[in-house]
């Protein structure tokens, strides 16, 4: 007993017909399909108005300030960490000053943000003397 025209004797009959494949072309050697990489060079494909512009710099940024010579790398490292904390403005005068010390104090001390202050601005701000 066959279900679906399964076990019926051999042969093809019951198979769907295999679709016609071509090999490349004769006179290019290209398959049919294949077609040419091309890159869309319209501004469609370009960041809109200098996005991902690396060579669009802030001129009042605090590292163009620093490059400019208008600050010192400690004014640098104020500059960033009033940025960090431009958010907390709900809180108290007190708190916000414990905040930036603290964050002062790590860029002083934790060797990752030494390294990225160091590469930022070619140097390292001197500790504290207190």
């Amino acid at each position: 007993m066959a279900i679906d025209g399964i076990g019926k004797g051999g042969g093809a009959g019951g198979l769907p017909p295999t679709p016609e494949v071509r090999g490349p072309d004769e006179t290019t050697g290209a398959s049919p399909a294949s077609k040419a990489f091309e890159v869309d060079r319209s501004d469609r494909a370009r960041p809109a108005d200098g996005a991902h512009d690396v060579t669009n710099v802030n001129a009042t940024s605090p590292l163009a300030r620093l490059r400019a010579g208008e600050i010192d790398v400690h004014g640098y490292v104020d500059l960033k960490v009033d940025e960090a904390t431009a958010p907390l403005k709900g809180l108290s005068a007190e708190q916000l000053a414990e905040i930036k010390s603290a964050l002062r104090d790590q860029m002083r001390t934790d060797p990752g943000l030494t390294e990225l202050v160091r590469t930022a601005t070619g140097k390292m701000p001197a500790p504290p003397e207190d």
